[in-house]
């Protein structure tokens, strides 16, 4: 029987003992520009008069942020506030008492997230350039 040697010898980034930092810190930079601008000011787009905005308190309310790694949201105040806007349920439709009303929301964080789901080239944008510079 043959016997084959093979060495191999890895250099360069891949052998960077804070790679895997630097991968977490793109790939969380990436989520929250994708939360920011994707997420959050597509809701607050959606919120005009006779469209959900009446003092534009809700709108002003609407923010992204990183509440973990790998871990984005945008929400109605919850991450920077403690707590959403308590009437921003009934905007959306998700309050119990959507249910018992004619009213049935305007699906705003709803539709958002659909887009985000259906769009692979907005993960690839904004998390993948990040990745990029990791890499160079």
């Amino acid at each position: 029987m043959g016997l084959i040697d093979v060495g191999i010898s890895l250099t360069g980034k891949i052998t960077d003992p804070t790679l895997g930092k630097q991968v977490q810190d793109a790939v969380n930079k990436g989520l929250l520009e994708l939360a920011t601008i994707e997420g959050q000011r597509v809701v607050q787009k959606q919120l005009k008069p006779g469209h959900g905005r009446r003092t534009g308190t809700l709108q002003r309310r609407i923010g992204a942020a990183l509440p973990g790694p790998y871990f984005a949201q945008f929400d109605a105040g919850q991450n920077r506030y403690g707590q959403n806007l308590i009437y921003s349920y009934w905007v959306e439709g998700v309050s119990t008492l959507n249910a018992k009303s004619t009213f049935k929301g305007y699906k705003m964080f709803e539709k958002a997230e659909n887009r985000l789901k259906l769009s692979p080239n907005l993960w690839r944008k904004y998390i993948g350039e990040h990745l990029m510079k990791v890499f160079q």
